[in-house]
């Protein structure tokens, strides 16, 4: 692998961590929010917004990470 594909998939490889952290810190946060807060429904809209957020992260990381893999196996 050449210099130029390594610094490619470095990149990919830092959006895809970026991603990841991004699901698992949403995930986290509103868990403890809809058990800690379950009586008051502004926590439940905040962990619900979260949650959302970790769902679409999730399907943009599962995007991503296929077409990471793809490239990889072509320039691997």
């Amino acid at each position: 692998m050449d210099e130029a594909t390594k610094q490619v998939f470095k990149g990919k490889f830092i959006v895809l961590t970026v991603i990841l952290n991004i699901i698992i810190l949403c995930v986290a946060m509103g868990a403890f929010i809809l058990f800690r807060y379950s009586s008051s429904t502004t926590a439940i809209a905040i962990a619900v917004v979260l949650l959302a957020i970790a769902l679409v992260s999730s399907l943009s990381f599962r995007k991503r990470y296929g077409a990471t893999k793809l490239w990889l196996d072509e320039h691997a």
